[in-house]
């Protein structure tokens, strides 16, 4: 930018342009690029965090199918172990019952440890998309059995013969 020798300037500062030195941009191009080069570096960032969330949602999902998987094991072993009771209690039919009743809870956690998470979430879309109320069903009972057991665990470590 050139500069005008001024009494009242300070060597060390540029001049102040004069009003035929601005570059004045009609077209406003120059804030068009400001505000695309902005975009796109939000754009990525915005990208790199949905990939983190992603990322930690998977890990997530995996933490909880695996202790899932377990938690239907225990209830396959307490469902066996229950069936020769029920043999000698009940009768023999009911306590084939019950075996039946624990080979299905055990097919289940074998069906979980065998699929990913992505796989588990494309078979759960499947049945909200062919049996909607299947799914608001099944929501409702789950969510019921985990109020049932959060109530549990709290009053679990109380003395109820106060």
């Amino acid at each position: 930018m050139p500069t005008t020798p001024d009494s009242t300037e300070k060597p060390n500062q540029p001049a102040t342009p004069n009003a035929a030195e601005i570059d004045i941009n009609p077209t406003g191009s120059k804030a068009r690029e400001a505000f695309a080069a902005a975009k796109e570096k939000v754009g990525e960032q915005a990208s790199d965090f949905k990939e983190q969330a992603t990322g930690k949602a998977r890990d997530y999902a995996a933490i909880g199918k695996e202790k899932a998987v377990e938690g239907l094991d225990s209830v396959t072993r307490l469902m066996d172990d229950a069936a020769s009771t029920i043999d000698d209690k009940v009768g023999a039919q009911y306590g084939d019952y019950a075996r039946k009743a624990a080979s299905a809870v055990s097919n289940v956690a074998t069906s979980l440890r065998s699929k990913d998470v992505d796989e588990l979430l494309e078979d759960a879309r499947t049945v909200v998309r062919k049996s909607p109320a299947l799914a608001i069903g099944a929501a409702v009972a789950v969510g019921f059995v985990l109020a049932r057991l959060v109530r549990a665990g709290k009053d679990g470590g109380q003395d109820k013969s106060a």
